[in-house]
């Protein structure tokens, strides 16, 4: 009788359990600038505003130099209105804008055809509305828009003056500025600091912790609005530099030098950052790792 031999099980035979593939983890949106909005008006206003600045720096400046404290005050609530006209004219407020987690092309598409709905909704009862609503309707959506963006003014401003401005004094007193004296100097340096440099980012920002860390550590990419912010700071860090030298000079008392420089670098800031060479782009800390070979 033939043996019954059974032959060996090769390994091509044997299912092996493939691994599911793996999910599709959702990327986390590029951070996008912040842009001036897109209104003629707005546009037009984003450079008259540095020139206001300025002629505020010039205007008064030899009155900080004979009573700086009292100068500093009065011109602070001047300071206030401009920054705040500023933001809700050129600026879109926090939560105005937020980038989409979803594709392109899927956004695209389901964009497309949303529009085409609402295109045909709106031809058969368009006509009837604007005839309903006459003039009257022009009020009420202008009344909204400007409640829309004076309250997030107003929550920043008063943000910039708990929180920012106690900060920017701490950090003034521990880059040298007295400590026992000129302590109204030093708050009101702080203010002026901060209205420049911390208003707009908290008004175009938010409270959002990510963002806010993001910007802490320089990885967002520049806009005017950031790009302000550290020309504040770079040019107080400059304008601190003549007030040791043995000039003589009026305008080297404490705080004059550094809030010159503040103002400066923020209107340089502001008006850089909009430039093509500069807006959009990103600061990468992160350096290519090379194979290097030990002998």
């Amino acid at each position: 009788m033939a043996a019954l031999t059974t032959a060996p099980a090769s390994s091509s035979s044997l299912a092996t359990p493939q691994a599911p593939p793996p999910a599709t983890m959702k990327s986390k949106p590029a951070a996008a600038p912040v842009s001036i909005l897109p209104g003629q008006f707005a546009q037009i206003y984003s450079f008259i505003h540095p020139a206001l600045l300025l002629s505020l720096l010039v205007l008064r400046f030899g009155s900080v130099i004979d009573d700086p404290v009292t100068e500093l005050l009065h011109d602070l609530p001047i300071l206030v209105v401009l920054q705040v006209a500023f933001a809700m004219i050129c600026l879109p407020p926090a939560g105005a804008a937020k980038p989409s987690s979803s594709p392109p092309s899927a956004q695209g598409e389901a964009s497309t055809a949303v529009a085409e709905e609402k295109t045909t909704a709106s031809r058969k009862i368009g006509s009837r509305r604007r005839h309903a609503a006459g003039k009257s309707s022009s009020s009420p959506s202008m009344m909204g828009c400007i409640c829309a963006k004076l309250t997030p003014a107003l929550l920043s401003l008063t943000l910039t003056s708990l929180l920012a401005t106690p900060v920017l004094s701490i950090l003034l007193i521990l880059f040298g500025a007295p400590l026992r004296t000129h302590h109204a100097l030093t708050l009101l340096c702080a203010a002026h600091m901060a209205l420049l440099a911390c208003f707009p980012l908290i008004y175009v920002h938010g409270v959002d912790g990510p963002i806010w860390r993001e910007i802490w550590a320089v990885s967002r990419p520049v806009d005017s609005v950031s790009a302000g912010a550290l020309g504040t700071c770079l040019g107080a860090w400059f304008g601190a530099v003549p007030i040791p030298l043995d000039w003589d000079r009026p305008w080297q008392a404490y705080p004059i030098t550094i809030l010159t420089g503040a103002y400066l670098g923020h209107l340089v800031g502001v008006l850089g950052g909009r430039s093509e060479w500069v807006f959009g782009k990103r600061i990468d800390f992160t350096k290519e790792e090379r194979n290097v070979k030990v002998e």
